[in-house]
Formats: structure tokens, C-alpha cells, sequence
């Protein structure tokens, strides 16, 4: 995968969570163009699978201690409520051989509705101590 594929992969994802944080129906988003990226809609609901561990592992620490890691874990449940409900409808409806292939999904066509975000400029972490 090239460069500007993983690009247009993230691209994608982005444009997915923002989509499903204005439709929390659990539809998946889904263009015929992306395809190409993910194979099929099965193909973006494990890309996004994958990207709700990679957060999990990423910011969730068990040795900050429970309340921390509660409190954690809620933030990200309620940050990420349109992607969880959209994994949580695929398993829902998942057939005998763990294929979402009664999930909803939602046809999008035409222009992209969403355009990718933009890249906070805030800056994180502490002032620097000498």
C-alpha cells in the first residue's frame, strides 16, 4: 500500500466517524468508490474495528488505576458512540460465520458530505522545565 493509499484509507475512516457521530442509527456509511480501499463493507467494519483497539490500547492504562481507567474508557465510549454503535449493530447482525451480512448501510453517493477534519494546532503537554 502506497503512501497516498494509507492516506486516503485515514481519509476515509475520518469521514466514516464524523458521519456516524450525526447518525447514531448504526448505518454504516458506505460509497462504492471505497471499495477500492476496503474491498467491501465488511472490509471498512474491520478497519474500523481496528481502530477502536488501537485507541483503546493506546489510551487506556490499568496501572493509572481504576477510577482513571473507568473515567478513560467512558470519555472514549461517549467521544466514539456513532462508531461503536455502528460495530456494535455489524455484530448484532452478524450470520454464523462472523460476515455482517444483515448490517445496514447507508449509501452514500455524489460529492463527499464531510469534509476531512482539520488537524488541531493546539499544543499538548506542559511548559518545559529547565
Amino acid at each position: 500500500m502506497t503512501w497516498q493509499e494509507t492516506h486516503t484509507r485515514t481519509n476515509i475512516i475520518r469521514e466514516v466517524e464524523a458521519a456516524a457521530a450525526l447518525d447514531m442509527s448504526g448505518a454504516l456509511p458506505w460509497r462504492e468508490e471505497w471499495a477500492a480501499y476496503f474491498g467491501s463493507p465488511e472490509g471498512l467494519i474491520k478497519a474500523l474495528r481496528s481502530r477502536w483497539q488501537r485507541m483503546c490500547e493506546a489510551q487506556l492504562d490499568a496501572r493509572s488505576g481504576e477510577d482513571v481507567f473507568a473515567d478513560t474508557y467512558r470519555q472514549l465510549q461517549r467521544t466514539h458512540a456513532g462508531i461503536l454503535a455502528i460495530l456494535r449493530k455489524a455484530a448484532d447482525t452478524a450470520a454464523g460465520d462472523g460476515v455482517a451480512a444483515g448490517a445496514k448501510v447507508l449509501a452514500l453517493t455524489g460529492a463527499s458530505l464531510v469534509p476531512a477534519p482539520r488537524k488541531s494546532r493546539r499544543l499538548r503537554g506542559g511548559p518545559v522545565s529547565r
